[in-house]
């Protein structure tokens, strides 16, 4: 039997994934992700896997005219044009959830440093200036008010650490409550509000946790950044987007909030010199929040036999628009 064929735009992110796309695929392996070059090699294929910074564009799927299935290599689908890939029927797949224990820890470790100054502290010590001790402040975060926006997978994990944990006072955001979603939050006594500012006024800590959309794209602005309080700190591992970079750098600049901690930007990679990245009120990582190696195994094989499912017609399990089988 004739296997498919699988275009795979940059490294999936555990050798295992490949390993199993090779195994039942002919694979076309490309690290240029220019969409001209894509489209030209994207005509003959019957599937597409790909992870950021690469894209997939009305072009490319246009251009493909055997595609019956296109995945990201892990969560987010933010780097697929879904819309038109629903309009042509095809589903769009990823590996949702798996990073969730992951990415929440990735949080509560953010929140610790920053909170515990622990960069400061580490800069401060390597130049021989144990007195710092006396200068450089720290705060207990027991008691402290943590706001969660959102309360999908890596919400709830990190909410759950935050307040059985560490004993933080935590109530999460969601566009609307629902008591069969989010009943949960009562046993772990977390507070659920659909009030926004309040979140972003009233909390110390504030943490994202949701989806780049273009509901989402930009929500976290100056008007929500101008309500928090000055020893307040924001800590992004969502979706650089979420935030208007441009607001959040003056607020910190200014030192309207007390800081910031960064593991998603806009762009993405953030440009070379971006002037976030040297704030000294600012802790970056580079978008690894997911990418633990537990993580990245149990994503990328989970990825690979998705698609391979997909492209061989059975319904694969994890489906980003599940409507295209409707």
């Amino acid at each position: 039997m004739k296997k498919p064929k699988i275009l795979q735009i940059l490294s999936m992110y555990h050798p295992e994934g490949e390993k199993i796309l090779l195994e039942g695929a002919e694979v076309i392996r490309t690290d240029n992700i220019e969409t001209e070059h894509l489209c030209q090699l994207a005509a003959d294929v019957d599937g597409i896997v790909l992870r950021a910074p690469a894209r997939i564009t009305r072009d490319i799927i246009d251009a493909a005219p055997n595609l019956k299935a296109i995945s990201g290599a892990g969560v987010g689908l933010d780097n697929i044009d879904v819309v038109h890939a629903t309009s042509r029927g095809i589903p769009v797949l990823h590996a949702p959830s798996v990073n969730a224990v992951s990415t929440a820890e990735h949080a509560v470790m953010l929140i610790m440093a920053i909170g515990k100054n622990l960069i400061p502290f580490h800069n401060e010590m390597s130049q021989g200036n144990y007195a710092s001790r006396t200068r450089i402040k720290t705060y207990e975060l027991q008691g402290k008010k943590a706001g969660i926006i959102g309360f999908g997978s890596i919400a709830k994990e990190t909410a759950k650490r935050l307040k059985l944990g560490l004993g933080m006072d935590v109530t999460a955001w969601v566009r609307k409550y629902n008591e069969k979603k989010h009943g949960a939050a009562r046993e772990w006594g977390i507070t659920i509000t659909e009030d926004l500012e309040s979140i972003f006024s009233e909390s110390d800590f504030i943490s994202l946790h949701i989806p780049l959309t273009g509901q989402t794209r930009g929500l976290v602005g100056r008007h929500l950044l101008d309500l928090m309080k000055p020893t307040s700190f924001l800590i992004n591992t969502a979706r650089g987007g979420i935030v208007d970079q441009g607001a959040l750098y003056e607020v910190l600049k200014d030192k309207k909030i007390a800081g910031a901690a960064l593991d998603v930007f806009d762009p993405e990679p953030p440009k070379p010199g971006d002037p976030i990245l040297s704030l000294p009120n600012v802790i970056v990582t580079p978008h690894v929040g997911g990418t633990t190696v537990e993580c990245n195994y149990i994503m990328s094989t989970t990825v690979a036999k998705n698609i391979l499912q997909a492209v061989k017609g059975e319904k694969p399990d994890y489906v980003g628009n599940p409507e295209v089988f409707k």
